[in-house]
């Protein structure tokens, strides 16, 4: 993909980023987080945020010393042709593998809330079938398309605000540090995985305009809001239901929205799960862009529109395959376990060879 016909300004930059960062794991955040650490899981989305952070910026010193290409044209320039592919290899795996992982957590959410008599292979096979129409498109388009999506997003935080009018119990989540500093820590790890999404910087960086402090604070400004709306739905959750509740309730944001209605409208959970659908789509469509480009450099001479078949099956086949709860866990332990290797173990590797063998670029953004 050339670079000149394909770059995207630091506000779209943003959006695209935030859009990939808001996925399938909103909804189940609060209650992840609650089980390790009780009334202050809102403090470990925090943490969360800031550990995120720290992750972008190790990855904006590693892809600031190479301005002009992606994470798969420079790793050969670090590892020779050979190694270098190899290693691009694990991240298409990666990026196919997660754009699973969301089909995974996407069909099975449908599936209880709104289509419990559909097969899931089917709900899976819609969903890739129509991202796949915005994922063959170039940089450029995927991004002013999710801007675009991101209208939605003020939804969020409308339904999240009214639902603090109508019955709160602030004493829900005190006392603060009840399950202890150490278990607050361990919340923000499953907060983090919630908000991935960030590393698209690897493929993203070289196409954005401007220079490189101003990318910084585009992806940071994402991360930031990001962050905040995290923490404030999880917050509202917490304070709305019992810490008995939360813990049995696997979604419970769309339980606290289907208690309310209006004149108008009676099943608001059915609009928010809509509205989120649609920020799935858009979280899928990033990944999986991010797995064609990788196929696309490596085995059709940058074109990644011709590997978007390749990339269509292998993620339906890696979605269709868990039928059982257990299988499904499996696969978010595969996910946090690869996610820790590929955004954070990798790029401190990477970052630290670059600057021990003095490799580097033509020209800093």
């Amino acid at each position: 993909m050339k670079i000149a016909d394909n770059t995207i300004t630091q506000g779209q930059f943003m959006f695209l980023i935030l859009q990939t960062q808001i996925g399938v794991g909103v909804l189940s955040l609060p209650h992840q987080v609650q089980s390790e650490a009780k009334g202050a899981g809102w403090i470990s989305v925090l943490i969360a945020g800031l550990i995120s952070q720290l992750v972008i910026l190790l990855l904006w010193a590693l892809v600031k010393r190479f301005p002009y290409s992606t994470i798969y044209e420079f790793l050969p320039q670090l590892f020779g042709k050979f190694a270098g592919t190899i290693l691009g290899l694990a991240y298409v795996l990666y990026a196919i593998f997660t754009s699973a992982d969301i089909l995974v957590l996407f069909s099975d959410i449908v599936s209880r809330w709104i289509l419990p008599a559909s097969p899931k292979w089917v709900i899976i096979l819609i969903v890739i079938g129509t991202c796949m129409y915005m994922a063959v498109e170039n940089l450029r388009n995927i991004s002013r398309f999710l801007v675009a999506t991101s209208i939605l997003i003020p939804v969020f935080l409308a339904l999240t605000i009214y639902s603090l009018t109508v019955n709160i119990h602030p004493d829900y989540i005190f006392p603060l540090t009840e399950a202890g500093w150490l278990n607050i820590i361990k919340g923000s790890q499953k907060a983090l995985f919630s908000m991935m999404g960030f590393e698209l910087i690897l493929l993203a960086y070289p196409f954005v305009e401007g220079k490189s402090g101003g990318k910084l604070k585009a992806i940071s400004m994402a991360n930031l809001f990001v962050t905040l709306l995290y923490a404030f739905m999880t917050f509202t959750c917490l304070v709305i239901f019992s810490p008995k509740e939360i813990e049995v309730i696997p979604e419970p944001l769309l339980y606290m929205l289907k208690s309310f209605t209006f004149n108008v409208i009676e099943r608001i959970d059915l609009i928010f799960l809509s509205i989120w659908s649609v920020s799935v789509f858009t979280t899928f469509i990033s990944y999986i862009f991010m797995g064609m480009m990788g196929l696309g450099q490596y085995f059709h001479k940058g074109n990644h529109k011709k590997a978007a078949w390749w990339a269509g099956i292998i993620c339906f086949v890696l979605a269709v395959w868990p039928g059982e709860p257990e299988t499904i866990r499996l696969y978010d332990q595969i996910f946090s376990i690869g996610s820790f290797i590929i955004i954070i173990a990798v790029p401190l590797l990477l970052l630290g060879w670059s600057y021990l063998f003095k490799v580097k670029g033509e020209t800093n953004a």
